[in-house]
């Protein structure tokens, strides 16, 4: 098999060498400091600058969280996050995130994603290699006011390393079992108080866990390369602006899915007859500008966003020649965001805004039908484009002392259109295109919040939020849809109540958040097989209703020493989805949502006086996945399982070696499970196995 190279490395390996012999200006991070542990600002425009001070339940994973946990990517922090769950289809197709029981497994995402600040409107591009992060930023609960669209049930905000504040080289290169292999280069430099850059480049390789037992070949084999450059100026003491390019090659080969025996609870072999693979090339950039005095901050973000995936799937998974299809999708996206608010008002503050975008994803399936001698080619062209105009106000001391109102709304506009067209053929005879169909649809919506914060001194607070959510509707383009009815859903919209309470104690070394939250959702999109044909679609259900609650707790009993807890609890059910007389899903449980999610973790920092070492560090973490179901009639589901993470670093001066293990003590379980109706045939991922492995970091 081909492996991707990085033709940029040695542009990177020269810039590397040719940097000037600055001083670093950040400080050694693998140590525990003996601080405030919740005075963290958070880095999203948006918002206010203190976690403690937003009406919101939000998670915040630093740079050290994500070295010490081996976080990679989006779905290594499932669980990691309360309430927060991303199903492993063992590919990156598709990377469906769900919150609080909110989320979508075909079409656009119920999970608002930024990276420094430019959206990813798409599932098929969250699947993307971690490296050069400094933080992330979950936010639980619709978002439509601030962040619009696709934020219904959150949003993420990721952001990467500035030059400003980092000035350094490292180098890291890491090994594991089943052929993984790392390989990272970061580059940043401080060149004056006004001026940085940044270059990083990544390289990963994986042999994959599982074979193909058709052919012995790796079903799950991947490799990726990327780069991200990263340009800051402060123009003035006002001005200031940037620009931040990313670009990921990806290939994978195959999918790890087994023929499931529902009876027996038991998975075959991988076994499926035709080559299979997916293949992704995915670039961003965004134009951050930004005006500050006294009283004002303006600021511009201009988003570009290419997509450019390819997917041959033997669709069938068996030994048999049944079905292929080969998938072409390409997208683009631009977009366009102003915010303008207020700066150190005691009193009041307020914000203003307006987001602007432009989609086209162009796409075409071709497939044989073996068994039928038939031959398909579907062409379907989306443009979708959106208008959105939004504020908030917060007024401090607002009746009373220490009572902050924060009130805020949203319009939101959108356009889709699709133009389809099926062509089919039986045998040898051409392609005859017998669908040709052009469908639009309008989108308008309101987006009101409304919060109250009680602050009762410097380490505590409690706050009660009342906000809607809204996601607009689609086309499915399945070929197997030949009615008009089918072709589209409508937009599904939720109110989610929310109490919620953050302090700090013991002399701010116990960080202490909860959150309760009732979410009344109507018209839910769900995926259902097609009436009389292959595969799935969308459709709305009635209504439904999730709520729960979020618990984090966070210690330091002692010095270098850190705790964590976190616990989340959801209970998403049905409450009106009849479909027929015979068919009704009122009380079943929401597919793919867990009941709960459970992450503990201790981190110890051992510092040495004399000698070789300088420090070590020991993490160890836990995380728990509750029991979820699979299908919307809850006859299939995965009980709850546990995994063991650990990682050993031993730190010499600029040299670091990491020893890591995740689920080390190899626990069993199944990621993923769909069904094809016309085969009658049940499929599993499995969970991924121990994984051993060793890392080396040279910082200079």
């Amino acid at each position: 098999m081909k492996k991707i190279v990085l033709p940029f490395v040695l542009f990177i390996l020269l810039g590397t060498f040719a940097k000037a012999q600055n001083v670093r200006i950040i400080t050694d991070t693998t140590n525990i400091e003996d601080i405030i542990i919740d005075e963290v600002t958070v880095k999203s425009p948006k918002e206010m600058p203190q976690v403690r001070e937003v009406p919101a339940s939000i998670s915040l994973i630093s740079a050290r969280m994500l070295e010490n946990n081996e976080i990679k990517s989006i779905s290594d922090i499932s669980s990691t996050v309360p309430n927060f769950f991303m199903i492993d289809y063992g590919s990156k197709l598709q990377s469906p995130v769900f919150i609080r029981g909110i989320g979508s497994r075909l079409g656009a995402p119920s999970v608002g994603l930024y990276v420094d600040n430019i959206p990813f409107s798409e599932k098929t591009t969250f699947g993307f290699d971690f490296f050069d992060i400094e933080r992330i930023e979950v936010l639980r609960g619709p978002q439509g006011t601030l962040y619009g669209r696709n934020s219904m049930g959150g949003t993420i905000n990721i952001f990467s390393k500035s030059p400003l504040y980092y000035d350094e080289t490292n180098i890291s290169v890491a090994a594991g079992n089943y052929g993984y292999f790392n390989g990272n280069i970061n580059h940043y430099n401080k060149v004056s108080d006004k001026f940085g850059y940044s270059i990083s480049a990544n390289y990963n390789a994986h042999n994959g866990y599982f074979t193909n037992e058709f052919n012995g070949d790796p079903a799950d084999d991947q490799y990726s390369a990327s780069g991200r450059l990263r340009l800051v100026w402060q123009v003035s003491d006002k001005f200031s602006l940037e620009n931040i390019s990313s670009y990921e090659k990806s290939e994978q080969y195959g999918f790890p899915y087994a023929v499931y025996d529902t009876e027996n609870s038991s998975a075959g072999d991988v076994n499926y007859n035709d080559e299979s693979g997916y293949k992704r090339d995915l670039f961003s950039n965004g134009l951050v500008l930004k005006y500050r005095n006294e009283n004002v901050e303006l600021l511009s973000t201009t988003s570009y966003t290419y997509y450019d995936g390819l997917m041959d799937a033997d669709q069938d998974y068996t030994a048999a020649p049944i079905y292929y299809f080969h998938t072409g999708d390409i997208q683009n996206m631009i977009s366009q965001e102003l915010v303008l608010k207020s700066v150190s008002n005691v009193k009041y503050n307020w914000l203003f805004g307006a987001y602007g975008f432009y989609q086209n994803m162009d796409q075409q399936t071709t497939g044989d039908i073996y068994t039928a001698k038939m031959k398909q080619d579907i062409q379907s062209d989306f443009d979708i484009s959106g208008l959105a105009l939004f504020h908030q106000s917060t007024i401090n001391d607002f009746i009373i002392e220490n009572l902050t109102l924060t009130a805020g709304i949203r319009l939101d506009l959108e356009k889709d259109k699709l133009g389809y067209s099926l062509a089919s053929a039986i045998g040898d005879a051409p392609l005859n295109t017998t669908v040709e169909e052009d469908y639009e649809e309008n989108f308008t919506e309101i987006l009101p919040k409304l919060a109250l914060k009680y602050k009762f001194n410097n380490s505590l607070n409690t706050y009660a939020t009342v906000s809607k959510g809204y996601k607009s509707g689609g086309f499915n383009t399945n070929s197997s849809i030949d009615i008009s009815e089918y072709r589209s859903y409508d937009a599904e919209q939720s109110w989610n109540y929310e109490l919620g309470f953050k302090s700090s104690m013991a002399n701010n070394r116990l960080y202490f958040d909860a959150a309760v939250f009732y979410i009344d959702w109507k018209e839910q999109q769900i995926d259902v097989p097609v009436p009389g044909g292959r595969g799935n679609m969308k459709t709305n259900a009635g209504e439904s209703v999730s709520k729960g609650f979020e618990l984090f707790v966070k210690a330091r009993p002692g010095k270098n020493w850190e705790a964590t807890l976190g616990y989340g609890y959801t209970h998403a059910t049905f409450i009106d989805h009849v479909v027929s007389e015979e068919l009704n899903y009122n009380g079943n449980f929401i597919p793919y949502v867990p009941r709960s999610t459970v992450n503990v973790g201790v981190n110890k920092v051992v510092e040495f006086k004399n000698g070789f070492l300088d420090k070590m560090i020991a993490n160890l973490s836990y995380r728990g996945v509750g029991k979820h179901y699979w299908n919307l009639d809850n006859s299939n589901y995965q009980d709850y399982y546990g995994l063991v993470d650990g990682k050993l670093s031993f730190v010499s001066g600029k040299v670091q070696l990491d020893i890591w293990g995740k689920n080390i003590f190899n626990n069993s379980y199944n990621s993923y499970y769909f069904e094809i109706a016309q085969l009658h045939k049940s499929y599993v991922q499995l969970g991924k196995p121990a994984s051993l492995g060793v890392n080396l970091k040279v910082t200079f």
